[in-house]
């Protein structure tokens, strides 16, 4: 699957997403590193295999680098174990569970047995469902910030939103992508703050 294409599907009802409190530009551009050499210290280590590949579903390999390869899963439990509150890590947490569990019931093998492919698909079926059925965000927003128990449908609105969000968020701040896939210059020497867009150009790197 081309990358452009698989971004599109990603985004589908992209209105939807909700910009993560995480504050990614408070830490350093991640960078690549082998998931074998990442000690999770927000994750369970279970956890961390699970947003290995949710992430990978996200933005997956092709020509150009995937999520794994941009280091985005040990840059996210870095930033959550840094920024995140005691209520969106327990929110964050059950929702990937809930979304682990429900998976097979969205699409057509268990999690453990699912590609990254199917796992794109799974998180673009989410956003069908949203785009469909504007309720269920709309009752997530509602009641963000009511007390007592969430349901699990809401913290797997929580964990889908959330997650796409940051993994493109880091994604595109990571060293690997900003200085291979995007427009990039090593040593910026001139400020030109309007430059004609031509379709077609490349994104400016922010690392």
């Amino acid at each position: 699957m081309e990358r452009r294409k698989a971004i599109k599907n990603i985004g589908y009802g992209s209105a939807a997403l909700f910009s993560s409190s995480l504050l990614f530009g408070s830490l350093q551009s991640c960078t690549a590193t082998p998931k074998v050499d990442w000690i999770p210290v927000f994750f369970t280590p279970e956890e961390a295999a699970q947003m290995e590949k949710i992430c990978e579903g996200i933005a997956p390999k092709t020509t150009t680098p995937g999520a794994i390869e941009a280091g985005v899963p040990a840059h996210l439990d870095e930033a959550f174990s840094i920024f995140s509150t005691a209520d969106e890590a327990s929110y964050f947490k059950r929702g990937l569970a809930v979304f682990v569990d429900n998976f097979k019931d969205n699409g057509e093998v268990s999690f453990n047995k699912a590609t990254t492919e199917q796992v794109t698909d799974v998180i673009n079926a989410y956003y069908k469902r949203y785009n469909d059925q504007p309720d269920i965000l709309k009752n997530y927003r509602e009641t963000y910030n009511d007390p007592g128990e969430k349901s699990d449908e809401f913290v797997e609105a929580h964990f889908v939103t959330s997650v796409v969000d940051a993994t493109f968020r880091s994604y595109f701040t990571s060293e690997l992508v900003g200085e291979t896939v995007m427009r990039y210059d090593p040593i910026p020497v001139k400020y030109e703050g309007c430059i004609p867009y031509e379709a077609g150009q490349k994104s400016w790197s922010s690392v």
